[in-house]
């Protein structure tokens, strides 16, 4: 069977499991959560933690549940991000917190935790409890980061590639971690893919936030340039404040409601932030096909090598 047939066949299967897993007693909420389930999405870490497994006793009664519990995290802190942006929709579709209120939306992201963890607690050791809930709370201290420094035009490239690497890599690297440790990979090989997956997950944020200025709204699934109409300043705006269009930059970002962020685009084209954006997205891509060549020959190496590829295809 072919890499994507399997990993089709087994995300359906993740698909199902989030189905049945999220079952509550407020019949509202579980439709509005079941609604957000079927609102698609990439599902790349739940394929990532699949892809671990491969790498070791593949066992799917495990890889399942622990696919969509990685999922389960993500969902939840996606409804917490669209609170905090006030987002109306996402992928096409309204928020949570739009639909059923913010209070409820709340309730529903720390709804979503527990159960993440119910699932993991039925199969993990204490020291891999340990590992996600320090993951988790990187990711949470990233958060924190992006929010306190909203509007701040001395944020530097240093600081940016903390926060991704703490708001998206992270997750990346605990997904074919944890579905690696699980198979019974041995530390080297767990350490060496959630290497891998921290470069890819550190490509695909800075892809994004390209995708942000030049993409398309229904492929991003979001507004574009929300994230600098939010105030977070995102690497294209960051090397754009650098150079010799600092001012101009400064001038766009205060007009962006008056002209939906175009004078900002120009800006980040003309200062060359966009073209240093992609260039260090490549080098990340770059990092991380280096490391996947040691990889032992086989399906998850050669699913790993599709999802480095698709990077690149992301109207990058």
């Amino acid at each position: 069977m072919e890499h994507k047939d399997f990993l089709a066949m087994e995300l359906n299967k993740v698909e199902e499991h989030l189905l049945k897993t999220l079952k509550t007693r407020s019949k509202m909420v579980e439709a509005s959560l079941s609604d957000f389930v079927k609102s698609g999405g990439k599902r790349l870490r739940p394929a990532l933690t699949i892809i671990g497994s491969t790498f070791g006793d593949y066992k799917s009664e495990v890889a399942i549940p622990l696919a969509s519990a990685i999922e389960i995290i993500h969902m939840a802190t996606l409804i917490h991000d669209d609170i905090v942006d006030d987002a109306e929709m996402r992928r096409g579709t309204k928020t949570m917190q739009s639909t059923l209120g913010k209070n409820t939306a709340v309730y529903c992201g720390d709804f979503l935790f527990t159960r993440a963890f119910m699932l993991i607690a039925d199969m993990a050791e204490v020291e891999m409890m340990k590992d996600l809930s320090k993951a988790i709370a990187f990711i949470c201290d990233s958060e924190i980061d992006q929010n306190e420094q909203k509007y701040d035009q001395t944020v530097d490239v240093r600081k940016y590639l903390k926060r991704i690497g703490g708001k998206t890599a992270a997750l990346f690297s605990l997904s074919i971690a944890v579905g690696a440790h699980k198979a019974g990979c041995d530390r080297k090989i767990t350490s060496k893919l959630s290497n891998v997956c921290k470069n890819i997950g550190m490509a695909f944020q800075i892809i994004d936030d390209i995708l942000d200025f030049t993409g398309d709204e229904k492929t991003v699934g979001k507004p574009l340039l929300s994230d600098a109409k939010q105030g977070i300043f995102t690497l294209p705006i960051i090397y754009s404040l650098q150079g010799s269009y600092k001012e101009e930059t400064i001038k766009a970002i205060e007009r962006i409601e008056r002209d939906n962020g175009e004078s900002l685009l120009n800006c980040a084209v003309k200062s060359g932030g966009l073209d240093r954006t992609k260039r260090l997205g490549i080098k990340f891509i770059s990092k991380a096909t280096k490391l996947k060549d040691s990889l032992p020959n086989g399906y998850g190496k050669d699913a790993i090598t599709a999802i480095i590829e698709k990077q690149l295809e992301r109207k990058f």
